[in-house]
């Protein structure tokens, strides 16, 4: 579950209620097998070498998409870690003020996270699908709860792209639909997902290594 899913999710009018089934059809696609990496022009791989985000977006007022990509001096296994850190979701990541998997079932996360923003409180239910030997980790809404969303689904990428120096390219997608909002709200909240989407994980999994890389320096000077 990423920081797109919470902003978008936000929007909704309903209620959530607990184990009542979704009230919307599936209106989005659920990803079957690893989605394919966003082919990036030159220009946006040299953004991405200076250390910023790149990111595409669309939106209408009643839905948005979007991808971001984002380079991390980190090993593809301390990334994966981040992410999963569900129960630190409140304290990492903006406008998430609760987050823990209710149910786990094979390589299948059921996560609820309760969020908040302005003035608006709402809750999201996912099912996380985790393909760690595929790089990837896709989610789509559990229907057998309500989610303030009318469908939802979305996507991490994960692949690393050097050893020495190590690095990971992070890529993380999500669309979803929520009904009818003024443009301005959708698209502020748009942009402003996408740009904190892969921020954060950069931020403690890159403060996560450089630790590790400075005890395992200290501990060589010992010896």
């Amino acid at each position: 579950m990423t920081l797109a899913m919470t902003s978008w999710s936000l929007l909704s009018a309903q209620a959530s209620t607990l184990f009542t089934p979704h009230p919307h059809p599936e209106q989005l696609k659920p990803y079957q097998g690893a989605p394919e990496l966003l082919k990036l022009t030159p220009d946006e791989e040299a953004l991405l070498k200076e250390g910023s985000a790149v990111s595409r977006q669309s939106e209408t007022n009643e839905s948005g998409s979007g991808v971001a990509v984002q380079y991390i001096a980190a090993p593809s296994s301390l990334i994966w870690d981040t992410i999963l850190r569900y129960d630190k979701y409140k304290d990492w990541v903006k406008n998430v003020d609760e987050c823990k998997v209710y149910r786990s079932v094979g390589n299948q996360l059921f996560v609820a996270m309760d969020l908040s923003f302005w003035w608006i409180n709402s809750k999201l239910y996912t099912v996380n699908t985790l393909e760690k030997t595929q790089g990837y980790m896709s989610w789509e809404l559990d229907r057998g709860r309500t989610s303030d969303v009318i469908d939802l689904i979305g996507y991490w990428r994960i692949e690393e792209v050097s050893q020495n120096p190590i690095v990971t390219r992070v890529e993380y997608a999500t669309e979803m639909v929520v009904g009818r909002f003024p443009d301005f709200i959708v698209n502020f909240l748009t942009r402003d997902s996408l740009t904190n989407g892969t921020e954060w994980v950069k931020e403690r999994a890159e403060e996560e290594w450089g630790r590790r890389e400075a005890v395992k320096k200290s501990d060589k000077k010992l010896k």
